[in-house]
């Protein structure tokens, strides 16, 4: 109950870091400076963390015992912390392009697509349970995706998937989706590692990988501007200090809830599966599409939010079917074609309802004068 609950309050605050990005990104900042500056913010916070947990008498220690590919201790934290900047930085440079060239209720929702990416990855690298019920799940979650483009049905029934690869920001979601899905597996490998612990020592251990991530991230991409500065033979200023002077809060949040959400994943994922914890994460899309609507005025997003509706249909239901170490769940696989069923009814009323504002109107033919 502690991972789920933990899992819940991450999910809301990934949204609130997605509308802090947003906030700044929206005003043309080059994404590689915030990136930098949202991973020192997160130092900083992970900071005041080791202080608290010191002065609480709880060690500061890397998780023991982790094998990984034939390496051990040093070196087997040495790959994993190469491999996680490699795969987040680009992640993390893709989402802020994401944020930059699409709105936030059209991109953000693909990220729910990630359980499809990590279902078979979880089986395959940390031996967990696949049922039939996660399977529905996340074909329900696939078929939200399409829904936020529904407009583009008229086209062909293919349209939509194909406006996935077309539409920048869902491409490059997609690739996030991808990446983090492989930072997750290497995540839950590395810090469910040791067995039974008390809760202040997985804090700890958290905390340890987060802020060895945060570390290597800041100087990737501090190194990335530098190399990409020099390549460019550019003597202008890089502005890492514009963002301060404008957008000094957005900028304090955008790293604070990212250094919440990695802290609250990493310790929930010892509690439960990564498949489960992840597709909690993401069940705050339809938060992201009412923000959209409030803070950056995001118009006509009734498809994204029916699509919202339905990807958090599919998550629930792979959460409601995911098997627990004794190998039962809430719902069995009958339990999971009902629901199934049931949302797909549902979708198939709404769509009734909504298609007239659904499908684009063509213009009329220019009409010849009579002669």
């Amino acid at each position: 109950m502690i991972g789920l609950l933990l899992a819940c309050i991450g999910s809301v605050f990934n949204v609130l870091t997605d509308v802090s990005r947003k906030k700044v990104l929206d005003r043309g900042y080059d994404t590689v400076v915030i990136s930098f500056w949202c991973k020192v913010i997160a130092l900083g916070c992970y900071a005041l963390i080791a202080a608290g947990l010191f002065l609480s008498g709880v060690p500061l220690a890397f998780p023991e015992n982790i094998s990984v590919f034939g390496l051990t201790g040093p070196s087997s934290l040495a790959l994993y912390f190469v491999l996680n900047t490699l795969l987040e930085g680009t992640a993390i440079l893709l989402n802020y392009r994401a944020l930059q060239v699409a709105p936030l209720s059209l991109c953000v929702p693909f990220m729910a697509l990630t359980p499809l990416f990590l279902l078979p990855a979880g089986y395959l690298f940390l031996g967990e349970d696949i049922s039939g019920g996660m399977i529905m799940g996340v074909l329900v979650v696939t078929l939200g995706s399409l829904v936020i483009n529904r407009k583009l049905v008229a086209g062909g029934w293919l349209e939509p998937l194909r406006s996935l690869f077309r539409e920048k920001g869902s491409r490059y979601m997609l690739c996030v989706a991808l990446l983090l899905t492989c930072t997750a597996v290497l995540d839950k490998w590395f810090v469910a590692s040791g067995g039974q612990r008390s809760l202040g020592l997985r804090v700890s251990h958290s905390l340890m990988l987060a802020l060895g991530k945060g570390v290597l991230l800041a100087v990737f991409f501090l190194g990335l501007a530098l190399v990409r500065r020099r390549l460019q033979r550019s003597s202008a200023p890089i502005g890492w200090g514009r963002v301060w002077k404008e957008t000094p809060a957005w900028l304090l949040s955008a790293g604070a809830f990212e250094s919440s959400v990695m802290m609250l994943q990493l310790v929930a994922m010892q509690f439960s599966v990564a498949a489960l914890i992840i597709s909690i994460k993401r069940s705050g899309i339809l938060l992201a599409c009412v923000l959209g609507w409030f803070v950056f005025k995001e118009r006509e997003i009734q498809d994204r939010v029916i699509g919202s509706f339905v990807m958090l249909a599919g998550v629930s239901l792979f959460f409601l079917t995911k098997p627990d170490a004794l190998g039962s769940s809430i719902l069995d696989t009958r339990g999971a074609f009902l629901v199934m069923v049931a949302t797909l009814c549902g979708l198939a009323l709404v769509l009734r309802l909504t298609s007239a504002k659904a499908v684009p109107t063509l213009p009329e033919p220019a009409r010849t004068p009579a002669r």
